[in-house]
C-alpha cells in the first residue's frame, strides 16, 4: 500500500550542472516506481503473490503504467482510479557517486482511500502515505474485521513530521516499524539542529527501544553505510551493511524494509531477517532504478548505463 509513480530516471549526470546549458547524460529511462511499487517488486522476486493498493490518474500515463504492472505479474485489482488528479510522477537525478535527488509530484496518490476489506492479507506493507490515505488507513484499522496477520509500516518523512493522530494510531498497531536514522530521531522528538546524519549504532539501538509502542513490536532503523539495528523483545540486533558499488540510492529503503517484513512474516529469526533485508538493499543500490522491474521505456536493467 502506498505511492505509485512513473519515475523518469536520469543517470550518468555530470558532477555539476551549468545553469542554462544543455548537457549530455548517460541515459534517461522511464520506470514504474513509488514506495508501494518498489516493495511489490521485492515481494514478487521472493515468489510471493502480491496485490498492489494505490491510486493512479484516469489518464493515459496511468493506463500505461497499470498495463505495464499487469504484464509484470502484479495484481492491480486494488489500484484505484482518481478522476481529478494526474498519475504521480517523479524525476530522479542520479549523480556520479550514486547520490540521488528526487523531484516528485504526488498527484493521484493523495486520493487513495483504504477500506477495511483491504486489510485482509498475510502481510500488509504500508509504504509512505499522504495525510488523507493515512487517515483512511487508521479508520479502517479501527473498524476491525479481518486484518493483516502482520502489519509493516514504513511511514516516511512526511508522516513523521506531521505526527498526527492518524499516524499515531497506525504506529500503535504496527507489528514492524521501519525508519531511517533521520526519521527515527525526528519521531523521537530530537530538535532539527541536533539530528545526526551518522547516528552511532549504540544510540540507534536505544532509540529503537524508545520508539516501540507494544511489547511485540519490532522497530528497525537503517543507518546507511553502517548497517541496521533492530529492537525486539528486550533485545537489540545489528547487521552491518554490504560493500557494494553504488549506482543509485533510490529505493534502497523500500527494498530493505519490504524484504525484512517478508522474512519476518514467514517467522524467520531476527538475524536472518536482517541479513535478507541488508542484501536486498545492496541489490537495489547496485542499479539505477528503485526496484527490479523492467523499464517502461528505455533499456533493460542489464543493458543500461554502466557505472
Amino acid at each position: 500500500m502506498g505511492s505509485i509513480t512513473v519515475d523518469i530516471v536520469v543517470s550518468g549526470m555530470p558532477a555539476e550542472l551549468a545553469r542554462g546549458d544543455k548537457q549530455e547524460v548517460a541515459a534517461i529511462e522511464l520506470y514504474p516506481g513509488g514506495g508501494a511499487v518498489n516493495a511489490t517488486a521485492g515481494f514478487l522476486d521472493q515468489g510471493e503473490q502480491v496485490r498492489l493498493l494505490g491510486a493512479v490518474g484516469r489518464d493515459e500515463l496511468g493506463a500505461r503504467l497499470r498495463a505495464h504492472l499487469d504484464g509484470l505479474g502484479v495484481d492491480t485489482s486494488g489500484v484505484q482510479m482518481c478522476a481529478d488528479q494526474q498519475t504521480g510522477r517523479a524525476i530522479v537525478l542520479v549523480g556520479p557517486t550514486g547520490g540521488a535527488s528526487v523531484l516528485a509530484r504526488r498527484g493521484a496518490n493523495g486520493g487513495l482511500r483504504v477500506r477495511p476489506q483491504d486489510l485482509a492479507a498475510d502481510l500488509l506493507y504500508v509504504a509512505p502515505l499522504a495525510g488523507a490515505p493515512m487517515e483512511s488507513l487508521a479508520v479502517a484499522l479501527a473498524q476491525g474485521g479481518k486484518r493483516a496477520a502482520c502489519l509493516m509500516v514504513n511511514p516516511g518523512v512526511s508522516s513523521v513530521q506531521r505526527r498526527d493522530e492518524a499516524f499515531r494510531q497506525v504506529w500503535e498497531r504496527a507489528d514492524v516499524l521501519g525508519l531511517n536514522a533521520v526519521e527515527a530521531q525526528m519521531l523521537a522528538g530530537v530538535a532539527p539542529a541536533d539530528i545526526l546524519a551518522d547516528l552511532p549504532v549504540a544510540q540507534a539501538g536505544l532509540l529503537a527501544e524508545r520508539l516501540q509502542r507494544h511489547a511485540r513490536q519490532a522497530v528497525v532503523i537503517t543507518l546507511g553505510v553502517q548497517g541496521a539495528v533492530l529492537a525486539l523483545d528486550g533485545q537489540r540486533h545489528f547487521e552491518p551493511a554490504r560493500q557494494v558499488a553504488v549506482r543509485s540510492t533510490v529505493g534502497a529503503g523500500d527494498a530493505f524494509n519490504s524484504r525484512f517484513a517478508q522474512a519476518w512474516c514467514r517467522r524467520r529469526d531476527p538475524g536472518y531477517a536482517l541479513r535478507q533485508a541488508t542484501q536486498a538493499a545492496a541489490d537495489v543500490l547496485g542499479q539505477w532504478s528503485g526496484n527490479l522491474f523492467a523499464p517502461m521505456l528505455g533499456e533493460s536493467p542489464d543493458e543500461g548505463p554502466k557505472a
